[in-house]
């Protein structure tokens, strides 16, 4: 098997040099052309910057064709590319490079203020390209597959840099596997709908243009306007794309079988989704088989894969792709039986060299267990919690990192989230677990559906399925979730639609209003609450009534029973019943 990315490119461009590879509003660049182009830029790239194995080179690239001659010259060079992303920040940008510490930088005159404090050098494609007059030929290679083929920067929970180091053999399993399992061929056409600074762009490219298939390259900016995908899809006859729950959801909406006969197949990768997807799929496109991609990156962007069915009870995430291995362990560390949940280790060809620089990190993440029942393999420790299936399917559940815990038991979001999703009107749901001052839980359940949602029904519902630490606090009716620049789920956004939504009626107009409005507010942090909320839709519940009783004595001196506030229920009515009461006592005494 040939093992590096660049050799896998060069024998498709020798067998379609006159077929197109890339196509972009208009403009297409053959498969000769498109390797022409990549060696003289990579000719230049080794003999002027001096660019060998294991040698980063960033590129801040917006033009999509110039993105991928880039990439794919950057490899002939025999360096790693470290794709960058445009939309980010001046200073996200400059945290990535002062911690990758790449040898150059690729960027066009767009992107020229994003690299006014690189100091290496800087190659600025759309002009410096022209005029070079390198050799065409295939460079001679250095590469090997033990090499960095690329590196990929992810936040990771704590917000900071992580620089994924991804070596050709791992990425080239991958992609290899990917070209069998889906039949991939020079008769497909690819939008490639994941940005280069996503790990998903990685096979979505690199499988297009080692099988002769077309990639259609997409404005990046108009990739979340469903009737922009929809017109794609029907105009250039796309047979295939891989793309996010959250983002295919939109695009389902507008596209229909009548502008989507060509389509062959739809991947879903990067994030937890319902069965309503599945569902929406097979109604909108039901000649299109649909798949569910797993993986970190850290293991190559793909880890398992499942066919998905219309008539699945769950989603699963299915078994290991080729020379991959998953092993599900239980907090002491020990394999779990069928039927059981545990952290998701994985193993083999795919797994990432480390983190760029960060050797302890890289330890901690990638180890070799002393368990026998690994085999003495290394294993990258995912974080992720799976249930395993008699059948040896896997099925996600949830991040470690991301579990909650209410009044100490565990709780699992996305088991929440799956029982409101089989409600016929919802069609999309997100479940958030927002941090609180006080000890009442912070479960919001985001429902987006087409149609108005009885939000009531829903509560009585989920009131009636779990236990009461598991009912979300509140439940909200979107028109639709945001999304992020990935494609993914925008969580920030949703935190701050739930915290700063203003309050109704929130100017008392009494001492014991004032105080019982402060007190509430403690109570419900960080959400502004109004003088005629429910408290028990807010989320109050036992621990927190006595929370309230607290505060009644401590600010107002008046002890109330817990009757009293199930009966008032909101600051005005509960400040009225104070009143009187006080009142009743002045008048007895």
């Amino acid at each position: 098997m040939t093992n590096t990315l660049y050799h896998l490119f060069q024998e498709c461009a020798v067998k379609h040099s006159e077929a197109v590879a890339v196509e972009y509003q208009g403009r297409t660049i053959s498969y000769g052309e498109l390797n022409r182009r990549a060696n003289r830029l990579a000719h230049f790239l080794r003999n002027s910057y001096g660019i060998r194995q294991d040698d980063l080179v960033a590129i801040l690239v917006r033009d999509p064709p110039s993105a991928v001659i880039a990439i794919i010259a950057v490899l002939k060079a025999g360096g790693a590319y470290l794709p960058l992303d445009p939309g980010d920040p001046p200073g996200a940008t400059r945290r990535i490079l002062d911690d990758a510490s790449p040898r150059a930088l690729m960027i066009e005159s767009s992107t020229a203020s994003h690299a006014v404090f690189f100091s290496g050098p800087i190659f600025v494609m759309g002009v410096m390209e022209a005029t070079l007059d390198n050799p065409q030929h295939d460079p001679e290679p250095l590469s090997r597959g033990s090499d960095l083929a690329y590196v990929i920067y992810t936040s990771g929970t704590t917000g900071a840099p992580k620089g994924i180091a991804i070596e050709h053999r791992s990425i080239v399993n991958t992609v290899s596997w990917r070209n069998s399992y889906y039949g991939l061929n020079a008769t497909d056409v690819n939008l490639a709908i994941p940005r280069p600074s996503f790990d998903s762009s990685v096979e979505d490219t690199f499988c297009t243009l080692t099988t002769g298939g077309r990639l259609i390259l997409p404005e990046r900016d108009l990739l979340t306007e469903p009737r922009y995908v929809s017109d794609i899809v029907g105009r250039r006859a796309v047979t295939r794309f891989i793309v996010t729950p959250a983002l295919y959801l939109r695009i389902l909406e507008e596209l229909k079988a009548h502008s989507a006969a060509t389509m062959r197949s739809v991947t879903v990768a990067g994030e937890w989704f319902t069965s309503k997807l599945v569902q929406l799929h097979f109604r909108r496109l039901p000649d299109a088989q649909l798949f569910n991609e797993y993986g970190p990156a850290e293991n190559s962007v793909c880890s398992t894969v499942h066919p998905l069915s219309v008539e699945d009870p769950q989603v699963l995430i299915g078994k290991p792709i080729d020379n991959t291995e998953a092993f599900v362990v239980d907090e002491e560390g020990f394999l779990v039986q069928p039927g059981e949940s545990g952290e998701l280790y994985l193993a083999g060809v795919g797994l990432a060299r480390g983190y760029l620089g960060n050797p302890e990190l890289s330890a901690s993440s990638f180890l070799v267990p002393s368990s026998p029942a690994f085999g003495g393999k290394r294993v990258y420790k995912t974080g992720d919690i799976v249930r395993v299936h008699e059948d040896g399917n896997l099925q996600f559940v949830g991040r470690r990192d991301g579990q909650v815990k209410i009044r100490g038991k565990r709780v699992e979001l996305t088991g929440i989230a799956e029982a409101l999703a089989r409600d016929e009107a919802v069609n999309q749901v997100h479940v958030l677990h927002v941090q609180a001052e006080s000890a009442t839980p912070r479960l919001i359940a985001f429902i987006a559906s087409a149609s108005a949602v009885d939000v009531g029904r829903l509560r009585e519902m989920v009131k009636s399925t779990f236990p009461e630490h598991m009912v979300p606090t509140e439940i909200f009716s979107v028109d639709s979730l945001p999304i992020t620049g990935n494609g993914k789920v925008d969580e920030q956004a949703l935190r701050a639609l739930y915290v700063d939504r203003p309050a109704a009626n929130a100017v008392p107009s009494s001492p014991a209003e004032s105080a019982l409005l402060a007190i509430w507010q403690r109570i419900f942090s960080p959400v502004s609450v109004g003088l005629d909320e429910d408290f028990f839709d807010l989320g109050g519940d036992s621990i927190s009534v006595m929370d309230l009783l607290l505060g009644v004595q401590e600010k107002l001196g008046h002890q109330l029973a817990i009757t009293d506030v199930y009966e008032t229920r909101t600051v005005r009515r509960l400040a009225c019943f104070i009143t009187d009461s006080q009142k009743s006592r002045e008048h007895t005494s």
